[in-house]
C-alpha cells in the first residue's frame, strides 16, 4: 500500500494547485502536491518536507480534510491510500524543483481546458471538494 499526504492548496481566486511530474513516459495528469512518507514521520512532517522539495513553500497552517483509497497511477497495480489536508502557504509564490514538471492553478472548468487530472483527483476528491463548498464555479466576469 503507497501511503500519500496531499496538499489541498487554493489561490485568492479559489483554484486549486496541482502539478505535473517528470517521467519516462511523460505522462500528462495532473496530481496534488504532497508525496510517500518517509520512516517515522507523521502526515505534518511529510507535508512540510514534500512541499519544501517540490516547490520551495512553507506550510502556514493545514487542516485534515479526507482519505481516499484507490489504485495507483505511477505504480501501476498498487493498493493507493491518499491522506488530504487542505493547506494554507506561508506564500503563494512557488517555483517547481526535483520531480516536478509544472505547477498549474486549476478551476473547475479544467477538462474544457485540456488538462488532466488522475483518477483519484478527477473522480473523487474535486467532487468532494465542491460538494463541501471548498472548490466553486467560477464566476463570469461582466
Amino acid at each position: 500500500m503507497i501511503d500519500h499526504i496531499a496538499a489541498l492548496i487554493f489561490n485568492e481566486k479559489g483554484e486549486l494547485l496541482v502539478l505535473r511530474k517528470k517521467t519516462i513516459n511523460n505522462r500528462k495528469e495532473c496530481i496534488l502536491p504532497g508525496g510517500k512518507r518517509e520512516e517515522n514521520e507523521s502526515n505534518e512532517q511529510t507535508l512540510r518536507r514534500e512541499l519544501l522539495e517540490e516547490l520551495g513553500a512553507e506550510i502556514k497552517e493545514l487542516k485534515y480534510y479526507k482519505q481516499y483509497l484507490d489504485k495507483a497511477i505511477f505504480e501501476e497495480g498498487e493498493d493507493f491510500q491518499q491522506t488530504t489536508y487542505i493547506t494554507k502557504l506561508k506564500s503563494n509564490n512557488i517555483a517547481v524543483r526535483n520531480e516536478i514538471k509544472e505547477a498549474l492553478w486549476i478551476d473547475l472548468d479544467y477538462e474544457k481546458k485540456g488538462i488532466l487530472c488522475n483518477p483519484t483527483l478527477k473522480l473523487k476528491i474535486i467532487p468532494d471538494l465542491k460538494q463541501d463548498g471548498f472548490f466553486k464555479e467560477q464566476e463570469i466576469e461582466r
